[in-house]
């Protein structure tokens, strides 16, 4: 192999991934403390929600939206990140 092939087989990191990254991680820890502390918390949650335990609709209802809504705002944050580097040149 050529020289240049080796030295540049090591990608540099730019603010795009590094800004994409922190979003993915940021994302990531939201979704984990949606699923797992109603979780943990589910026994103390035992009053009654429209005849239901409160902890079956957080479970049914509030879980699926708030990853939909987590989905939603990842979507957004990467399509306007990606607007922004077709206007800067299309350099990411």
């Amino acid at each position: 192999m050529s020289e240049s092939r080796l030295s540049s087989s090591k990608p540099a990191t730019t603010p795009y991934w590094r800004r994409n990254l922190r979003l993915i991680l940021v994302l990531l820890v939201a979704w984990a403390a949606l699923t797992f502390i109603p979780a943990f918390f589910a026994r103390s949650l035992s009053f009654d929600f429209i005849g239901w335990p409160f902890a079956f609709w957080m479970a049914a209802y509030g879980a699926p939206l708030a990853y939909l809504i987590i989905i939603g705002i990842y979507a957004r944050v990467m399509n306007r990140a990606d607007e922004r580097s077709e206007d800067a040149g299309g350099r990411r």
